[in-house]
């Protein structure tokens, strides 16, 4: 069966998911005071992911084999989360100032001012085809040249029950201490794997509940149950992988620093290092 056909299947067997209950009225950002005052709570990045309006316009698709590109739609989605200021009254980027933008985020360089635009889904539907390309283009270099497939395909699809009950006692503890948005893989039978977003995880009498962004269920929070004494989660038949946290976090808390302490942005960070392609 062909890898696109594969996620077919995959897709078509699932019950469709609940939709999170939360707050969605939770405005992005559109000034450097806003953004700092807001930033202050931790809490207010993943409230953003509630409102259909801060996340990626479309949905996961295309890519090699058309099989998606779930991973890299999932990390621009994080980091623009966290790294994204709107002045929708500049004027809006060229095509170039978009690749630019699109590099800042990936890279996490700092926070970034999108100019002409309220939102981040106004910002991707605006620019949809560059935003496709650039996701296609971070497959073929990371999951290709950079051999992060094999990454994203190093665990199994079901592991021992005592195992899976450790990993996401593990990942609960993650949530709790550091109120973070974790990216997580998710790795299915056969050479398919996954990723989505984990926005919350509540402790409940069968196990956790997850509250997550799938790009498979685009500009909205989904709920997925994990059960004591499973071998996997009946999401996808798949074992949730936490990764690429520790490092991106750094990052983030990089750039929140230089932005709010130091009034430096990506563009300002770039323009010292004598990078700046804006």
């Amino acid at each position: 069966m062909k890898y696109k056909d594969i996620i077919l299947v995959s897709l078509l067997t699932l019950s469709a998911p609940v939709i999170a209950q939360q707050n969605t009225s939770v405005k992005a950002a559109t000034s450097k005071a806003e953004f700092c005052e807001k930033s202050k709570d931790l809490t207010y990045f993943k409230s953003l992911l509630y409102n259909s309006e801060n996340h990626i316009s479309f949905g996961n698709h295309g890519g090699l084999a058309d099989g998606g590109v779930c991973w890299w739609h999932s990390m621009l989605l994080r980091s623009a989360t966290y790294l994204t200021v709107y002045r929708p009254e500049l004027p809006k980027p060229s095509s170039s100032e978009v690749e630019q933008i699109l590099s800042w985020i990936t890279a996490a360089r700092g926070i970034v001012e999108i100019p002409g635009y309220k939102n981040f889904s106004e910002f991707t539907r605006a620019n949809y085809q560059l935003v496709q390309r650039y996701l296609e283009q971070g497959q073929i270099m990371d999951g290709g040249f950079g051999f992060g497939w094999v990454r994203g395909l190093s665990g199994d699809y079901e592991v021992a029950p005592s195992k899976l009950k450790e990993m996401m006692d593990e990942t609960y503890a993650l949530m709790k201490e550091s109120k973070r948005v974790v990216y997580q893989k998710l790795q299915i039978q056969g050479i398919v794997s996954h990723a989505w977003l984990l926005v919350d995880m509540e402790q409940n009498a069968d196990g956790y509940l997850l509250s997550v962004v799938d790009s498979n269920y685009s500009g909205s929070v989904v709920q997925r149950q994990y059960r004591n004494g499973s071998k996997n989660l009946s999401a996808y038949s798949s074992v949730p992988y936490t990764s690429r946290n520790s490092i991106d976090f750094k990052g983030y808390d990089y750039a929140l620093k230089m932005y709010c302490k130091y009034g430096k942005s990506a563009a300002d960070l770039d323009r010292s290092s004598g990078d700046n392609l804006y």
